[in-house]
């Protein structure tokens, strides 16, 4: 079965990241889950490990919200960065529905959605699948 690599969470609500950890390894289509609480911790990963590609995560779910270094923050410092991975697909996950937040979202080519939480494990699959169509993620 052709599984994700590797998809992370980058959020600070501990209840969403244990529900979408869960619905992740239920899909069965997940190899590795990494979990950051904000945005940078995250990116800190993301620049100590930019040039092994094996250790950067194919598919990112991103909350806006978050202490220390928000959504958007995260989004700033990882567009000015060259990393090894040909491809990173990114999610934004927010309650927000803020035109302001929803305007911003076409300065980032790299998001490939904005999903309006609570999200559904239907959701969640629909995202899995159409990444799987790319052949970039196959393992």
């Amino acid at each position: 079965m052709k599984k994700i690599e590797i998809v992370s969470i980058i959020d600070d609500d501990a209840f969403f990241q244990f529900s979408t950890k869960k619905t992740l390894e239920l899909s069965n289509k997940v190899e590795h889950i990494l979990q950051f609480h904000d945005g940078e911790e995250a990116i800190q990963y993301f620049l100590e490990n930019k040039d092994e590609p094996d250790k950067i995560p194919d598919l990112v779910f991103l909350d806006l919200n978050m202490p220390y270094m928000d959504g958007w923050q995260f989004l700033d410092k990882f567009m000015v960065n060259d990393f090894k991975k040909e491809l990173i697909t990114i999610y934004i996950c927010t309650f927000s529905t803020s035109k302001f937040d929803l305007d911003r979202v076409s300065n980032y080519p790299v998001l490939k959605g904005y999903l309006l939480k609570p999200i559904s494990k239907a959701d969640f699959f629909e995202k899995l699948e159409k990444e799987l169509e790319n052949d970039s993620l196959l393992d």
